[in-house]
């Protein structure tokens, strides 16, 4: 249960696909086959929580509610996903008016503070979530996964059904409860062989379904149809589950190279480079109309400002440490 870092390789090339996700028109990801890899980006991220949430409970033997639910604990989690937030959205507050932006209070709780912007409140959420999930799955993790695959389906139909507004359906966790239980549950299920056979059914029934729902516009009674999110719900999770499989069980008997190094350098610092794209392409939306040959380019400013954000960050916590030491 020590650290892997072929997970930060996955995570390296999600967040690669993310920015690429806000750099494409449509149908350009469309032709080159993009629900098939760079639209399964977020659902990979939420995956991996789950699978890396439950390593370190299992690694720290938290089991009881009490001992998954300490307020340092709980503190110390959202902070890591607050501190890096927080001062990017004080810095569009501070720019908006100079770049004829919306920008207050409200706006950053939408969740509109930039592209995937509700991805923070999501992980806000998840949290306080996820280790209940996780003392579920203690108790059976088959039962677990079947209440969350059950309470996310009847949560889309619903949504639907009752025509939530898009605004508070992209900030609910609910619907991609079932993607962050699919990464608990492999943990522990990943040497089981027919949970593995599990896994590949369930994958491989998904692809008829994306190909349908992207290619072919078929309409399912489900929220998330007619939105960004288009294919992203219960129906299809077992597909970047599988991704996530094949990356843990063939990345390790490939040699070490500096491509790898460079993904999992960039998987490592994945979650400030997300924030820097959100504001990197909430800012030259004022300035540039969607342009993809510049690709490149949003490639290179929000991987090079977002390791540096991450360092940034690194240096103020040292500094922060060694200040309450000295006292």
């Amino acid at each position: 249960m020590g650290y892997n870092r072929n997970i930060d390789i996955i995570k390296g090339l999600a967040i690669l696909f993310v920015i690429l996700i806000h750099s494409f028109f449509d149908q350009t990801l469309l032709s080159i086959g993009g629900p098939f890899y760079i639209h399964q980006a977020v659902p990979l991220f939420l995956i991996i929580t789950g699978y890396n949430h439950t390593m370190s409970y299992e690694r720290n033997g938290q089991q009881t509610l009490a001992e998954l639910y300490q307020p340092n604990l709980l503190l110390k989690k959202l902070s890591r996903i607050l501190l890096p937030a927080v001062v990017a959205y004080i810095f569009q507050f501070i720019i908006a008016p100079f770049i004829g932006r919306e920008a207050n209070v409200f706006f950053y709780l939408a969740g509109r503070g930039g592209y995937g912007g509700y991805f923070v409140s999501i992980m806000i959420q998840i949290v306080f979530f996820l280790p209940f999930l996780f003392y579920l799955a203690k108790k059976n993790h088959q039962l677990m996964l079947v209440l969350s695959f059950t309470f996310n389906l009847v949560f889309e139909l619903a949504s639907d059904f009752f025509n939530l507004p898009p605004f508070l359906y992209r900030l609910l966790f609910f619907r991609y409860l079932f993607a962050i239980s699919l990464g608990i549950w492999y943990f522990f299920v990943q040497k089981d062989e027919k949970s593995l056979k599990f896994i590949k059914i369930g994958a491989l029934l998904s692809i008829p379904y994306l190909i349908l729902v992207h290619y072919f516009n078929y309409e399912v009674p489900l929220y998330s149809f007619g939105t960004a999110w288009k294919g992203q719900d219960p129906l299809t999770f077992f597909y970047p589950l599988y991704l996530f499989h094949l990356g843990l069980t063939y990345l390790p008997k490939l040699k070490w190279n500096r491509v790898y190094e460079g993904l999992a350098q960039l998987g490592k610092k994945s979650y400030h480079i997300f924030i820097v794209q959100m504001v990197y392409f909430w800012m030259s939306a004022s300035f540039i109309n969607k342009t993809e040959w510049l690709f490149p380019l949003d490639l290179l400013v929000c991987i090079t400002i977002g390791i540096g954000y991450y360092h940034l960050e690194a240096a103020y916590l040292k500094h922060k440490k060694e200040k309450a030491l000295s006292r």
